[in-house]
This record gives structure tokens, sequence and C-alpha cells, in this order.
């Protein structure tokens, strides 16, 4: 019985490993490849304050999606080496409640909840995923 106690906690610090090595990638792609930036959400198309290019757009979603993962890194960091996959669990479901939440509230002609969930399963079957479901 102890035995499968140190192979659950050798599974989850493998699996949180993963997350580590594959979030770090993806801040550096979205942040230093990408320029991403929430800053760029300030940038108009004239001075007069115009619609926000899509360019500037895209830079903030980067920066913005960076930032949150430094923050999930940063908490499960936070809460020590025996609690940082279950901490990385819970981010899983907040995020997911705060995309749902986010989602309700815009035109549902633009079908949210199909955006969100096809975001939503882009990043949960992320072609480079070493976490398989055989």
């Amino acid at each position: 019985m102890c035995g499968d106690l140190e192979e659950e906690d050798s599974e989850a610090e493998r699996l949180y490993a993963a997350f580590l090595h594959e979030a770090h990638a993806a801040i550096h792609e979205a942040i230093d490849h990408r320029g991403g930036s929430r800053a760029r959400l300030e940038e108009r198309s004239d001075d007069q304050g115009g619609a926000i290019p899509d360019a500037a757009l895209h830079s903030y979603m980067d920066g913005l999606f960076g930032e949150i993962l430094n923050a999930c890194i940063k908490d499960g960091r936070q809460a020590g080496d025996t609690d940082a996959y279950r901490v990385l669990a819970a981010q899983s479901v907040v995020l997911a409640r705060l995309a749902g939440f986010v989602a309700r509230h815009l035109d549902l002609r633009e079908d949210p909840l199909r955006n969100s969930i096809d975001a939503l399963m882009a990043g949960y079957g992320a072609e480079n995923s070493e976490h398989t479901h055989d």
C-alpha cells in the first residue's frame, strides 16, 4: 500500500514536471517569439482612439496567456512540491469556469461556447503533449 502512494506521488510529480516544461516553452513562444504583451491593447489604428488592430489584439492575447500561465507556475511553486499537482488540477477547473463566465456574456450569434470549447480542446489535445489517455 505504501508503494501505491509513492507511485501516485511520482506520477503526479512527472505530470507536473511535464506541465512546467511545456508551460515555459509556451510562455517563451507567446512572449519572446511572438512579442506578446498586454500593453499592446492600448494601441489604436489612429490617434482618435479607433479600433484596436488585429495584430495588437493577438499580441495582447499572447501576453495575457503568458501572464496567466506565469501566475499558475508561481502559485504551484508557493504550494510546494507535494501540492503543486493538486493546485494545477484546481487551476484548470478555475480557468475553465472563467472561460465559461466570459463566454456567456458574448453575443450568442458569435457562438462563444463553440469558440471556447475549440480553444479548450486545442490546448488539451496539443500534438506535442506527452500526456496520453490510452
